[in-house]
C-alpha cells in the first residue's frame, strides 16, 4: 500500500526509486524495513486505517512519533524484550533481508538520503515551544481510497493526542499536500526540508514544507 500511495511522489518515488518501472514489485520493501523499526521504537505508533465492514483490508498507513521528553518518557517505560527487538534484531534482520531480497528499485546511495538531510532541519524540533510535539512521520493512503476519509481519520488520531496533553503537530509536507494538513489546524509554515543549499541532499526536492500547529488546548 506504501509503495503504491508515494510510487510517483517526488522523494520516495522519482529519488529513491528511480527503478520501480523496471522493478515494481521491489518498492515496498524500503517500507517495510522502515516500519520494522517504527513499531519496536518506543516513541512511535504505527498505525492503519481499514473499511468498518473489512478489517483485515489495509488502506491507509501512519506513523507517529512523540518527539520531546514525553517521548524519552514512552520509550523509558517500553520493556526490555520490544527494546532488544528493536535496537538488535530487527536491524540484522533487515541488513540480512537485504542480502537475500534486494530493493532492485532503489538507488542505493539514495536509501539513506532522509538521514543525510536531517541535520540541516532538525533546529525546528529543537526550540522551547516546539520541543513537545507528536510528529507525523509518515501518511499514505492507497491510491484507490483515497477520498474517503482514511487519511483524515490516521491524521485526526495525532491531533487528538497532542489535544490531551497540550502541546502541538508537526509534519513536513509532500508536494501539494500542505492544504490538506493546514484545514485540520497545522497552518504554521516554519521552514523547508529543501533549505539548507546544495550540501543538503534534498535541496532539489519539490514540497517539503515543515509544519507546526499551535498547542492545541486541552
Amino acid at each position: 500500500m506504501c509503495a503504491k500511495a508515494f510510487k510517483d511522489e517526488d522523494l520516495f518515488g522519482e529519488r529513491i526509486h528511480p527503478n520501480r518501472s523496471a522493478f515494481p514489485g521491489d518498492m515496498y520493501l524500503f517500507f517495510l524495513r522502515q516500519l520494522r523499526k517504527d513499531y519496536f521504537d518506543g516513541r512511535t505508533i504505527v498505525m492503519v486505517s481499514h473499511p468498518k465492514d473489512r478489517p483485515s483490508s489495509v488502506t491507509g498507513v501512519a506513523v507517529w512519533t512523540r518527539k520531546g521528553p514525553g517521548g524519552d518518557r514512552m520509550a523509558a517505560s517500553q520493556s526490555w524484550s520490544a527494546w532488544f527487538t528493536g535496537r538488535f534484531l530487527i536491524p540484522a534482520y533487515n541488513w540480512l533481508g537485504s542480502l537475500i531480497w534486494q530493493n532492485r528499485a532503489a538507488d542505493s546511495a539514495m536509501v539513506d538520503i532522509l538521514d543525510r538531510a536531517m541535520p540541516f532541519t532538525e533546529h525546528y524540533w529543537k526550540t522551547p515551544e516546539c520541543l513537545e510535539n507528536w510528529y507525523l512521520a509518515l501518511l499514505g493512503t492507497g491510491p484507490e481510497y483515497q477520498g474517503h476519509g482514511y487519511g483524515k481519520e490516521l491524521l485526526k488520531w495525532g491531533i487528538e493526542r497532542a489535544t490531551e496533553e497540550g502541546i502541538c503537530v508537526s509534519l513536513v509536507s509532500a508536494n501539494g499536500k500542505d492544504g490538506f494538513y493546514k484545514r485540520y489546524g497545522i497552518d504554521q509554515e516554519v521552514g523547508w526540508a529543501s533549505e539548507g543549499g546544495k550540501e543538503n541532499p534534498i535541496h532539489d526536492i519539490a514540497g517539503g514544507m515543515i509544519l507546526f500547529s499551535k498547542k492545541f488546548e486541552k
